[in-house]
Protein backbone atom coordinates (compact mmCIF):
# COMPACT_ATOMS: atom_id res chain seq x y z
CA UNK A 1 0.00 0.00 0.00
CA UNK A 2 1.50 3.28 -0.85
CA UNK A 3 -0.38 6.69 1.00
CA UNK A 4 -0.04 10.12 -0.03
CA UNK A 5 0.40 12.05 3.88
CA UNK A 6 0.34 16.00 3.46
CA UNK A 7 2.99 16.95 5.84
CA UNK A 8 3.06 20.62 6.13
CA UNK A 9 6.27 22.56 7.31
CA UNK A 10 4.23 24.69 9.87
CA UNK A 11 2.54 22.46 12.43
CA UNK A 12 1.92 22.59 16.11
CA UNK A 13 4.24 20.61 17.63
CA UNK A 14 1.53 18.01 18.88
CA UNK A 15 0.39 17.76 15.48
CA UNK A 16 4.31 16.86 14.00
CA UNK A 17 4.74 14.26 16.78
CA UNK A 18 1.31 12.71 16.03
CA UNK A 19 1.90 12.14 12.39
CA UNK A 20 5.56 11.20 12.81
CA UNK A 21 4.78 8.74 14.98
CA UNK A 22 2.16 7.01 13.00
CA UNK A 23 4.11 7.18 9.75
CA UNK A 24 6.91 5.62 11.32
CA UNK A 25 4.90 2.52 12.49
CA UNK A 26 3.14 2.61 9.28
CA UNK A 27 6.43 2.08 7.65
CA UNK A 28 7.04 -0.82 9.83
CA UNK A 29 3.91 -2.37 8.63
CA UNK A 30 5.81 -2.14 5.10
CA UNK A 31 2.91 0.79 4.15
CA UNK A 32 4.82 3.06 1.97
CA UNK A 33 4.53 6.87 2.84
CA UNK A 34 4.92 9.77 0.46
CA UNK A 35 5.06 13.13 2.15
CA UNK A 36 4.51 16.30 0.84
CA UNK A 37 3.92 19.78 1.34
CA UNK A 38 2.04 22.99 1.02
CA UNK A 39 4.76 24.31 -1.63
CA UNK A 40 4.91 21.10 -3.36
CA UNK A 41 3.30 22.29 -6.90
CA UNK A 42 2.33 18.22 -7.62
CA UNK A 43 0.55 15.06 -5.17
CA UNK A 44 2.77 12.03 -5.10
CA UNK A 45 0.47 10.20 -7.99
CA UNK A 46 1.30 6.38 -7.40
CA UNK A 47 -0.87 6.59 -4.59
CA UNK A 48 -3.69 4.18 -3.33
CA UNK A 49 -4.89 6.80 -0.75
CA UNK A 50 -4.39 10.28 0.18
CA UNK A 51 -4.33 11.07 4.07
CA UNK A 52 -4.37 14.90 5.33
CA UNK A 53 -3.60 14.31 9.64
CA UNK A 54 -3.54 17.58 10.51
CA UNK A 55 -7.17 19.20 9.73
CA UNK A 56 -7.12 21.46 13.83
CA UNK A 57 -9.79 23.10 15.14
CA UNK A 58 -12.29 22.84 12.74
CA UNK A 59 -10.26 23.59 9.98
CA UNK A 60 -10.62 22.11 6.01
CA UNK A 61 -8.28 19.62 4.37
CA UNK A 62 -5.55 20.75 2.28
CA UNK A 63 -7.53 22.69 -0.54
CA UNK A 64 -5.45 20.90 -3.56
CA UNK A 65 -6.97 17.35 -2.01
CA UNK A 66 -10.47 18.68 -2.75
CA UNK A 67 -9.81 17.29 -6.62
CA UNK A 68 -7.74 14.41 -6.43
CA UNK A 69 -9.44 10.95 -8.28
CA UNK A 70 -7.66 8.74 -5.70
CA UNK A 71 -9.69 7.59 -2.20
CA UNK A 72 -9.23 10.88 0.58
CA UNK A 73 -9.09 10.01 4.42
CA UNK A 74 -8.73 13.27 6.87
CA UNK A 75 -7.92 13.34 10.51
CA UNK A 76 -9.87 16.10 12.34
CA UNK A 77 -8.48 16.85 15.64
CA UNK A 78 -11.69 19.33 16.91
CA UNK A 79 -13.63 21.85 16.37
CA UNK A 80 -12.68 23.66 19.16
CA UNK A 81 -12.86 27.21 18.16
CA UNK A 82 -17.17 25.93 17.77
CA UNK A 83 -17.34 24.06 20.84
CA UNK A 84 -15.94 27.04 23.29
CA UNK A 85 -17.99 29.76 24.26
CA UNK A 86 -15.41 32.91 22.80
CA UNK A 87 -13.85 33.67 26.35
CA UNK A 88 -12.82 30.30 26.98
CA UNK A 89 -11.65 30.16 23.21
CA UNK A 90 -9.88 33.32 22.21
CA UNK A 91 -7.42 35.00 24.46
CA UNK A 92 -7.97 38.80 22.97
CA UNK A 93 -10.66 40.71 21.66
CA UNK A 94 -8.85 40.63 17.96
CA UNK A 95 -8.19 37.02 18.15
CA UNK A 96 -11.77 36.61 18.75
CA UNK A 97 -12.79 38.93 15.42
CA UNK A 98 -10.00 37.07 13.72
CA UNK A 99 -11.38 33.70 14.99
CA UNK A 100 -14.82 34.66 14.00
CA UNK A 101 -13.66 35.29 9.63
CA UNK A 102 -11.77 31.71 10.68
CA UNK A 103 -14.67 29.98 11.76
CA UNK A 104 -17.03 31.34 8.59
CA UNK A 105 -14.49 30.30 6.11
CA UNK A 106 -13.79 27.02 7.02
CA UNK A 107 -17.28 26.08 6.84
CA UNK A 108 -17.28 27.24 3.51
CA UNK A 109 -14.45 25.54 2.59
CA UNK A 110 -15.68 22.62 4.35
CA UNK A 111 -18.31 22.51 1.98
CA UNK A 112 -16.24 21.01 -0.95
CA UNK A 113 -14.78 17.79 1.14
CA UNK A 114 -18.04 16.61 3.14
CA UNK A 115 -18.95 14.51 -0.01
CA UNK A 116 -14.94 14.26 -1.28
CA UNK A 117 -13.72 12.67 1.73
CA UNK A 118 -14.34 8.95 1.90
CA UNK A 119 -13.68 8.78 5.74
CA UNK A 120 -12.27 10.48 8.78
CA UNK A 121 -10.59 9.75 12.13
CA UNK A 122 -10.99 11.67 15.30
CA UNK A 123 -9.01 11.28 18.47
CA UNK A 124 -11.53 10.24 20.33
CA UNK A 125 -14.91 9.25 20.53
CA UNK A 126 -16.25 13.17 22.01
CA UNK A 127 -14.17 14.02 19.16
CA UNK A 128 -15.86 12.18 16.63
CA UNK A 129 -18.90 13.19 18.18
CA UNK A 130 -17.81 16.99 18.26
CA UNK A 131 -16.85 17.31 14.56
CA UNK A 132 -19.92 15.79 13.34
CA UNK A 133 -21.93 18.28 15.63
CA UNK A 134 -20.41 21.48 14.74
CA UNK A 135 -18.72 20.53 10.97
CA UNK A 136 -21.62 18.66 9.75
CA UNK A 137 -20.29 15.42 9.43
CA UNK A 138 -21.60 12.02 9.06
CA UNK A 139 -20.72 10.81 12.22
CA UNK A 140 -20.89 7.34 10.73
CA UNK A 141 -18.07 8.03 8.64
CA UNK A 142 -15.58 8.94 11.76
CA UNK A 143 -13.87 6.14 13.48
CA UNK A 144 -12.31 7.29 16.88
CA UNK A 145 -8.51 6.23 17.21
CA UNK A 146 -6.81 7.62 20.39
CA UNK A 147 -2.93 8.82 20.06
CA UNK A 148 -0.05 6.69 21.73
CA UNK A 149 2.89 7.60 24.13
CA UNK A 150 6.20 6.49 23.92
CA UNK A 151 6.04 4.30 26.85
CA UNK A 152 10.30 4.03 26.21
CA UNK A 153 10.60 7.44 27.34
CA UNK A 154 7.63 8.29 29.16
CA UNK A 155 8.14 5.90 32.52
CA UNK A 156 8.35 6.11 36.03
CA UNK A 157 11.71 7.26 37.32
CA UNK A 158 13.11 6.89 40.65
CA UNK A 159 13.14 10.11 42.59
CA UNK A 160 14.85 11.36 45.47
CA UNK A 161 13.38 10.77 48.90
CA UNK A 162 14.52 14.31 49.81
CA UNK A 163 12.81 16.17 47.26
CA UNK A 164 10.77 19.16 47.38
CA UNK A 165 6.71 18.33 47.36
CA UNK A 166 4.73 20.23 44.57
CA UNK A 167 1.32 19.89 42.54
CA UNK A 168 2.23 20.32 38.69
CA UNK A 169 0.71 21.48 35.53
CA UNK A 170 1.65 21.16 31.92
CA UNK A 171 0.44 22.82 28.91
CA UNK A 172 0.71 25.30 25.72
CA UNK A 173 -1.23 27.46 27.34
CA UNK A 174 -4.80 28.78 25.84
CA UNK A 175 -7.68 29.65 28.20
CA UNK A 176 -9.38 26.48 28.02
CA UNK A 177 -6.52 24.85 29.87
CA UNK A 178 -7.95 26.78 32.65
CA UNK A 179 -4.51 27.83 34.26
CA UNK A 180 -6.16 30.49 36.49
CA UNK A 181 -8.59 28.72 38.11
CA UNK A 182 -5.73 26.31 39.11
CA UNK A 183 -3.79 29.11 40.58
CA UNK A 184 -7.06 30.10 42.09
CA UNK A 185 -7.74 26.81 43.88
CA UNK A 186 -4.19 26.32 44.99
CA UNK A 187 -4.57 29.70 46.85
CA UNK A 188 -7.30 28.39 48.42
CA UNK A 189 -5.42 25.66 49.93
CA UNK A 190 -4.94 25.60 53.59
CA UNK A 191 -3.10 22.45 54.29
CA UNK A 192 -0.41 21.67 56.68
CA UNK A 193 3.15 21.34 54.66
CA UNK A 194 2.04 22.69 51.97
CA UNK A 195 3.59 21.79 48.77
CA UNK A 196 4.61 24.20 45.58
CA UNK A 197 2.91 24.22 42.48
CA UNK A 198 4.67 23.86 39.44
CA UNK A 199 3.20 25.38 35.75
CA UNK A 200 4.52 24.49 32.88
CA UNK A 201 3.14 26.93 30.55
CA UNK A 202 4.79 28.34 27.66
CA UNK A 203 3.10 31.48 25.93
CA UNK A 204 1.17 32.29 29.78
CA UNK A 205 0.80 35.79 29.66
CA UNK A 206 3.04 37.68 32.11
CA UNK A 207 1.78 38.17 34.87
CA UNK A 208 2.82 40.22 37.70
CA UNK A 209 2.07 38.95 41.32
CA UNK A 210 1.11 35.58 41.61
CA UNK A 211 0.48 33.21 45.18
CA UNK A 212 2.87 32.28 47.21
CA UNK A 213 4.57 29.10 46.27
CA UNK A 214 3.46 29.17 42.65
CA UNK A 215 6.56 28.71 40.24
CA UNK A 216 5.46 29.23 36.28
CA UNK A 217 7.56 27.76 33.62
CA UNK A 218 7.13 29.76 30.48
CA UNK A 219 10.08 28.24 28.14
CA UNK A 220 9.14 24.71 26.71
CA UNK A 221 10.61 21.57 28.54
CA UNK A 222 12.48 18.68 26.57
CA UNK A 223 10.37 15.11 26.75
CA UNK A 224 13.27 14.04 29.38
CA UNK A 225 12.66 17.03 31.80
CA UNK A 226 8.73 16.14 31.65
CA UNK A 227 9.74 12.78 32.59
CA UNK A 228 11.65 14.06 35.47
CA UNK A 229 8.67 16.48 36.34
CA UNK A 230 5.71 14.20 36.17
CA UNK A 231 7.76 10.80 38.30
CA UNK A 232 8.33 13.80 40.89
CA UNK A 233 5.14 15.32 41.91
CA UNK A 234 2.47 14.86 43.82
CA UNK A 235 0.25 15.35 41.47
CA UNK A 236 -0.22 16.75 38.10
CA UNK A 237 -3.74 18.40 37.82
CA UNK A 238 -4.83 19.26 34.10
CA UNK A 239 -8.77 20.28 34.31
CA UNK A 240 -8.77 21.72 30.90
CA UNK A 241 -12.40 22.65 29.94
CA UNK A 242 -12.24 21.28 26.73
CA UNK A 243 -9.48 18.47 24.87
CA UNK A 244 -10.47 16.04 21.90
CA UNK A 245 -7.51 14.29 23.80
CA UNK A 246 -5.31 15.38 26.45
CA UNK A 247 -1.65 13.93 25.68
CA UNK A 248 -0.44 15.14 28.92
CA UNK A 249 -2.95 13.11 30.83
CA UNK A 250 -1.52 9.83 29.29
CA UNK A 251 2.10 10.89 30.07
CA UNK A 252 1.43 11.99 33.41
CA UNK A 253 -0.17 8.06 34.26
CA UNK A 254 2.93 6.41 32.28
CA UNK A 255 5.57 8.03 34.88
CA UNK A 256 3.19 7.35 37.76
CA UNK A 257 1.60 10.51 38.48
CA UNK A 258 -1.60 10.64 40.09
CA UNK A 259 -4.13 12.70 38.06
CA UNK A 260 -6.62 15.11 38.61
CA UNK A 261 -8.44 16.39 35.24
CA UNK A 262 -11.69 16.91 33.67
CA UNK A 263 -15.10 15.53 33.65
CA UNK A 264 -16.17 17.00 30.01
CA UNK A 265 -15.24 16.52 26.82
CA UNK A 266 -12.28 14.01 26.08
CA UNK A 267 -10.33 14.09 29.91
CA UNK A 268 -12.92 11.40 31.30
CA UNK A 269 -12.86 9.09 27.93
CA UNK A 270 -9.06 8.93 28.34
CA UNK A 271 -8.26 8.82 32.24
CA UNK A 272 -10.71 6.11 32.68
CA UNK A 273 -11.07 5.41 36.58
CA UNK A 274 -7.00 6.52 36.68
CA UNK A 275 -7.93 10.02 37.97
CA UNK A 276 -9.86 12.16 40.14
CA UNK A 277 -12.51 13.32 37.70
CA UNK A 278 -13.84 17.01 38.54
CA UNK A 279 -16.11 20.25 37.19
CA UNK A 280 -13.23 22.67 35.43
CA UNK A 281 -14.99 25.60 36.05
CA UNK A 282 -15.62 24.97 39.52
CA UNK A 283 -12.87 25.99 41.51
CA UNK A 284 -13.80 24.35 45.08
CA UNK A 285 -14.08 21.12 43.24
CA UNK A 286 -10.54 21.52 41.87
CA UNK A 287 -8.89 22.76 45.06
CA UNK A 288 -10.69 19.77 47.02
CA UNK A 289 -9.39 17.47 44.89
CA UNK A 290 -5.70 19.41 45.09
CA UNK A 291 -6.42 18.72 49.21
CA UNK A 292 -7.33 15.27 49.06
CA UNK A 293 -4.36 13.81 47.16
CA UNK A 294 -1.94 16.19 49.15
CA UNK A 295 -3.55 14.26 52.35
CA UNK A 296 -4.15 11.09 51.14
CA UNK A 297 -1.33 8.61 50.31
CA UNK A 298 -3.27 5.75 49.84
CA UNK A 299 -5.53 7.54 47.42
CA UNK A 300 -2.06 8.47 45.51
CA UNK A 301 -0.81 5.13 45.62
CA UNK A 302 -3.67 3.68 43.86
CA UNK A 303 -3.93 6.70 41.25
CA UNK A 304 -0.59 5.59 40.63
CA UNK A 305 -0.76 2.20 40.22
CA UNK A 306 -4.10 2.12 37.83
CA UNK A 307 -2.43 5.44 36.03
CA UNK A 308 0.34 3.00 35.08
CA UNK A 309 -1.90 0.38 33.90
CA UNK A 310 -4.16 2.77 31.71
CA UNK A 311 -1.39 4.35 29.93
CA UNK A 312 -0.34 1.04 29.18
CA UNK A 313 -3.04 0.78 26.56
CA UNK A 314 -1.71 3.84 24.87
CA UNK A 315 0.71 2.77 22.17
CA UNK A 316 1.90 3.98 18.91
CA UNK A 317 1.83 0.94 17.24
CA UNK A 318 -1.66 0.23 18.07
CA UNK A 319 -2.68 2.99 16.72
CA UNK A 320 -1.18 2.77 13.12
CA UNK A 321 -2.98 -0.54 13.52
CA UNK A 322 -6.13 1.43 13.58
CA UNK A 323 -5.42 3.60 11.02
CA UNK A 324 -4.42 1.33 9.03
CA UNK A 325 -7.90 -0.45 9.25
CA UNK A 326 -9.53 2.89 8.15
CA UNK A 327 -7.43 3.05 5.09
CA UNK A 328 -7.49 -0.81 4.22
CA UNK A 329 -11.43 -0.36 4.19
CA UNK A 330 -11.73 2.79 2.65
CA UNK A 331 -9.99 1.35 -0.28
CA UNK A 332 -11.18 -1.92 -0.71
CA UNK A 333 -14.83 0.11 -0.86
CA UNK A 334 -13.13 2.43 -3.40
CA UNK A 335 -12.44 -0.54 -5.40
CA UNK A 336 -15.60 -2.29 -5.27
CA UNK A 337 -17.31 1.28 -6.19
CA UNK A 338 -15.51 0.81 -9.58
Amino acid sequence: MKIGVFHPHRLPISAHNYIDNIVRELNEMKVECLLFNEGDLLLPQDVDLYWDPRAMGGGPPYKMLSSVDKPLVVTVHGASSFALTAKEHFSSIKSFLVGQVFKLKHLYEWRKFRCRCDAYVSVSSYGRWEISKYLNLNSDSVTPIFHGVDLDLFKQEVVSSDRRPYLLHVSQYQPQKNVDRIIEAYARLDVVNKPSLVLVAPQYPDVTCLPDGVELIREPQSHIELVRLYSGATAFVFPSLHETFGMPIVEAMACGCPVVTSNVTACPEVAGDAAILVNPRSVDEIAAAMEELISNEALRNDLRQKGLERAQQFTWKRSAEEHLKVFERVIHNASNSK
